[in-house]
């Protein structure tokens, strides 16, 4: 099953992730609200607050494992004409999809974790996975080198309009 499909350019790449944040804001806006109006979370530090990080990080990886396993996508992923595949171009199983979001959000938490705890001169290390795409052959990111996935430009047939309306009508 192998299509050879053309990979995802890295202005792809970065346009859907962009469009992801904005779609994400409403999803960690709503869960993050209904977590907090059920806890009465007030944000002070300890393990309450630790349980909505292990929280949002679950629903997260819900929504990305989902949308990115069986041949799925997210709706950034439709609007640029994305497709993320696995192994011999096959769709990606829900664990390699777990697999590709905790790889990529270990990394960026890295990132931060080494930003904040021992110099804000390590915060450019946040787009390293991405810098890959501009060298690596595939145009992988960092994670999908790790995890055997890779993006590709993959438009969507669009299905003729049907013909219910009759002229002048």
């Amino acid at each position: 099953m192998t299509e050879n499909k053309p990979n995802a350019d890295p202005w792809r790449r970065f346009m859907s992730l962009t469009y992801e944040g904005v779609i994400l804001f409403g999803v960690v806006f709503f869960f993050g609200y209904a977590f907090s109006a059920l806890t009465q979370l007030k944000g002070e530090p300890g393990p309450l607050l630790w349980l909505f990080d292990a929280y949002l990080y679950g629903v997260l990886g819900a929504y990305f494992t989902y949308f990115w396993s069986n041949g799925r996508r997210t709706l950034p992923m439709k609007t640029m004409s994305v497709e993320l595949l696995g192994p011999a171009d096959a769709p990606v199983t829900p664990m390699r999809a777990w697999c590709r979001y905790t790889v990529a959000i270990a990394g960026l938490c890295l990132a931060l974790a080494a930003t904040r705890y021992v110099s804000g001169w390590f915060f450019p290390l946040v787009i390293v996975p991405w810098l890959t795409t501009l060298v690596d052959p595939r145009r992988r990111a960092l994670y999908d080198i790790v995890c055997g996935t890779r993006l590709v430009y993959s438009p969507i047939a669009r299905r003729p309009r049907a013909a219910s309306r009759v002229a002048g009508a």
